[in-house]
């Protein structure tokens, strides 16, 4: 064999490893996005909401989410503390989900509040009440929407309750205004970078929830 035929193969050779290694090691999002499929939709390509995700804690002070989550991936919860049953409900699934995966490490649930108004001030004991690692955070009405917006949430007064929550709201008196809020079901998954990466749709199953976290992670 000449020495031009042994420097093509060599060649070949190299370039064949190197696609391997290269194309090899990349995740395969639309095989990923069929395999955590239908728990978790995942976007084919993430979303970038840093600038978005300013909040504030129980003190009312000042918190980007990149302060709270430190380089670990972030599952954002939206809900209120005096939810009747949803938000108690998915938030027993979430710490059942949680501590079904192999890599919580690298998770930190957020508490989200759509109800600054009578929530500021409970958010980590209500967080905490279902693990004591999750943390409960909130924003400013005006602000709070503008971050929902963002983020492609909702959350809204119920329409049969938004008279008696203006009057008192008209009487500064919070203590004891009743009301409910519709909000968004869904869960958001953060990748380190605070993109959004993510949503956890219903139903809501902490097995197969942990188990799409889980490769989501592993594979990003």
């Amino acid at each position: 064999m000449n020495k031009s035929i042994l420097l093509s193969a060599f060649f070949l050779i190299f370039f064949a490893l190197t696609a391997l290694i290269y194309f090899g090691g990349q995740p395969n999002i639309n095989e990923l996005k069929k395999s955590v499929a239908p728990t978790a939709s995942l976007y084919p390509e993430a979303k970038s909401l840093s600038g978005k995700l300013n909040f504030i804690n129980d003190k009312s002070e000042d918190l980007h989410l990149s302060e709270l989550t430190k380089d670990k991936w972030a599952l954002l919860y939206f809900g209120y503390t005096s939810c009747p049953d949803i938000c108690p409900i998915d938030l027993s699934k979430i710490n059942l989900t949680y501590q079904m995966m192999e890599n919580k490490n690298k998770l930190q649930v957020v508490f989200v509040s759509v109800d600054p108004t009578r929530d500021i001030g409970k958010l980590d004991n209500f967080a905490n009440a279902f693990n004591s690692s999750f943390v409960g955070l909130t924003a400013q009405q005006d602000k709070l929407v503008s971050i929902s917006k963002a983020l492609g949430v909702y959350h809204e007064v119920v329409a049969s309750q938004k008279l008696a929550k203006e009057d008192h709201t008209s009487h500064d008196d919070h203590s004891h205004s009743h009301y409910d809020i519709d909000h968004t079901g869904s869960y958001l998954l953060f990748n380190p970078k605070l993109e959004l990466t993510a949503l956890l749709t219903s139903p809501h199953e902490p097995a197969p929830m942990a188990k799409a976290i889980d490769k989501i992670i592993e594979a990003l």
